[in-house]
Order: C-alpha cells, then structure tokens, then sequence
C-alpha cells in the first residue's frame, strides 16, 4: 500500500480541499502546475498530502482558483494547523473527510464499541428512525445517508480488514424486538465476511466503567490515527504517545474478547432467548 509521508489530520484535510477545489473547477493538474509556477510532481504532492501545504502555498493556489469568502478563510485556518498532531473537527464534512480518508490508508481497522453498535454496522432502519425524530437534533454526530452509505459499501469490498469489538451489552439491549433482532442479523451478516471479524467482550471483562468508544486506523499493525466521538466534534488523534495508549486498549480489549466461534454462538443464544 502506498502512503503518504504524513499522517496528521489538518495536512490530509487541506490536501484533500485542494484537489477537490481543482477537480471541481475542471483545471488540469499540470495546467495548474504551470501557472502556479511550480512542477506537476509538487502539486501533485501538496494534493495528495506526501508534502505540507503551508500557508504560503495553500494561498497561492486557491488564489489561482479563484476561492475566496469562507471557503477560502477555513481552507487557510486549516493550514495553520499542519503541524498539529492532533486535530478536533467540528463540522460534518470535515469529519467525514478525515474518517473517509483514514479508512483508504488503513489495512486495519479496529473498532471498539462498549454500549450501542459501530455506526458501520447498524442497520439502516436506525439511521431512518433517527433522522425522521428528535435523536439527530441532540447531537449523535450521525454522518449524511450518502456517507454513511459509502462507507459501508466499502467495508464490502474486503481491501482492508475490520475488526468490531463490541460490548456484550451493545448487543443485548434494544428498545424492542425488532431493534434486537435487526441488531442480531446485521452482526451475523458482517461476521460472515472472510475480512470481517466481531467479536463480543464481555460486562465482566470491562467491569462498570469500559473505556470510551473508538477507532484506532492501522498499517501493518502499527496505528496511525485514532477517534473518537464527542456530542458536538469528532477528535482525530496522531500524536505516538497517544496512540500507543489506545492501541494498548485495543489490544487488551482483544485478549478479553470472546473468540470468533464463540461470539457466533452468543448471537444464536440471544437471538433464541428474545425469540422465547
């Protein structure tokens, strides 16, 4: 898998503006390139995040593309923060961006869910339920249909493996039995997947007080970005220290698991026990 240099959230957020602003605008990279006064290989680097686009160059090319007004002002915000290895996004699209292109570098994704199902799981009667009542107004932070609906038909195509785990209560609380059984199948479906793995962790394994929900993005095992989810943001973490702490979470949470074959047989049980 080829991978950029750099991993840090606001520099892969303004690589991506800047090659959608372009790609929006129906300029060539190289006629871009020769009128910025700059080779093809370096625009092409700024866009694709394997260089940083400081604010200099970051003004110098939406300057050319005639981007201006707020587009402009919270591209170059953005700039500023190149150099953060850490990065709260406060706006749907942002949130999106980054997720989006975090899961395209990974090889792995590890995703832990200790009280209601990933969002890539859920079935999308939830999603219809939510967004036709109060649930989307009290911030959940839940992403667009069309997003959301990406994202999972991505997760289908087996390029990178996924691995949920999920609080055992997580999957036995539901406010009625259709939510219980629709929440059983899409969990059996998705651990049907060669590339998929769920895996259940016990309420005596976490205790009272389980750690916070999160996705930790990986490369060959070793994490690149982790994120979690507040009411109103989503934080994108990259700094080592930090990483190393959720990947020690990770880890431990697997060893706590339940096995593959022994998860399957948890679901069988529930789904029998709510059909009693």
């Amino acid at each position: 898998m080829s991978l950029p240099a750099i991993h840090r959230p606001a520099v892969l957020i303004v690589s991506a503006s800047l090659r959608e602003a372009r790609e929006q605008r129906k300029v060539g990279l190289r006629q871009l390139a020769r009128q910025l006064g700059m080779s093809p290989a370096r625009l092409s680097g700024l866009e694709l995040a394997t260089h940083i686009a400081h604010p200099p160059d970051v003004a110098h090319i939406l300057g050319f593309l005639g981007i201006g007004g707020a587009e402009h002002e919270q591209i170059m915000k953005l700039a500023k923060h190149a150099y953060d290895a850490n990065f709260i996004a406060q706006h749907d699209t942002q949130a999106f961006s980054l997720m989006w292109t975090y899961e395209q570098l990974s090889d792995r994704i590890v995703e832990w869910a200790p009280s209601s199902l990933p969002e890539l799981l859920r079935p999308q009667q939830h999603f219809e339920r939510v967004l036709g009542g109060d649930e989307k107004m009290s911030g959940l932070g839940e992403l667009e249909p069309l997003e959301r609906s990406v994202r999972q038909q991505t997760m289908q195509d087996g390029r990178r493996r996924y691995l949920f785990l999920i609080g055992e209560e997580a999957v036995r609380t539901a406010s009625n039995e259709v939510d219980a059984d629709e929440r059983i199948q899409r969990l059996r479906s998705a651990a049907q997947l060669h590339h998929v793995s769920v895996r259940i962790v016990p309420t005596t394994a976490t205790g009272l007080n389980p750690p916070p929900a999160f996705t930790l993005f990986e490369v060959g095992r070793a994490p690149v970005a982790a994120t979690f989810k507040h009411v109103h943001c989503t934080a994108y973490i990259t700094e080592k220290p930090l990483l190393d702490g959720y990947l020690g979470t990770s880890n431990a949470l697997q060893r706590q698991a339940l096995s593959d074959s022994a998860t399957v047989d948890t679901l069988n049980h529930t789904e029998r026990s709510q059909a009693s």
